[in-house]
């Protein structure tokens, strides 16, 4: 996903955020660039996760795109400033995939909204210390659960968590959090978050999400067992044996 600086103008506009989602077509990327099975996404939680279905977020819409960029004030992207999109360097064949990503989410806001985006990599702990401090105004992001339920994913949103970096802040957003992981019942439980999740994915938008990763375990399931796909890539050793051959 993209973190987004809130505090940057005019990134302070959720109009111009939601354009720059608006104008995003994820499919393109894992299409193009990924290619190994990862799946476009419209909102944060990933699908499977334990009592829980995310809302829809914001679609390839580049109409609407348009329309909300002009609205905030900048028609065709008219006195829209230049700004950057922040991505780290990696080792093998990751870093160029950052950067293939970065140049196709620069071309698509360049052809549907006609802004300019500058690309700058920086080494893991540059980067890292320029997300802490909102040293950038858009962001190569990723995050993996912890442990299978939403909380781990939404919770790094609320304004106060360390791992939010987006300077987004918002009262509404951190009481539906608290209430939900106050709540015994699930269903309930779920429908906060959920109105939680819609608000970051689709309302106020301080993030824009690409795509979920994809695991690949490889095996032959002739010759062993004890491997069950799950949603965290949970795989206990003492539970993986060989078959033994019939005679």
């Amino acid at each position: 996903f993209i973190r987004l600086n809130v505090t940057h103008k005019p990134f302070d506009d959720p109009r111009v955020r939601r354009a720059l989602a608006l104008a995003i077509a994820p499919n393109r990327i894992v299409r193009k660039i990924t290619r190994a099975g990862e799946q476009p996404a419209s909102h944060l939680v990933p699908d499977g996760t334990a009592n829980y279905i995310s809302p829809a977020g914001l679609d390839y819409n580049p109409e609407l795109a348009k329309q909300l960029l002009a609205e905030a004030g900048y028609p065709g992207g008219k006195g829209f400033p230049r700004f950057d999109y922040i991505f780290n360097a990696a080792a093998g064949g990751a870093a160029k995939i950052h950067e293939n990503i970065a140049i196709e989410l620069q071309q698509m806001f360049h052809d549907t909204l006609g802004i300019e985006m500058e690309l700058r990599q920086m080494e893991w702990k540059v980067y890292l210390g320029a997300q802490s401090h909102l040293d950038y105004d858009l962001s190569r992001s990723s995050w993996i659960g912890d442990y299978n339920d939403p909380q781990t994913f939404l919770g790094m949103f609320t304004s106060n968590d360390g791992n939010n970096r987006t300077g987004w802040k918002s009262t509404n957003y951190d009481r539906l959090i608290l209430e939900a992981n106050e709540q015994p019942d699930l269903a309930v439980r779920a429908e906060k978050f959920r109105q939680a999740e819609t608000l970051l994915v689709h309302d106020e938008v301080p993030i824009i999400p690409l795509f979920f990763y994809v695991g690949i375990n490889y095996f032959d399931t002739n010759k062993i067992q004890g491997i069950y796909q799950n949603i965290l890539d949970n795989h206990p050793l003492q539970s993986i044996r060989k078959i033994k051959p019939q005679k």
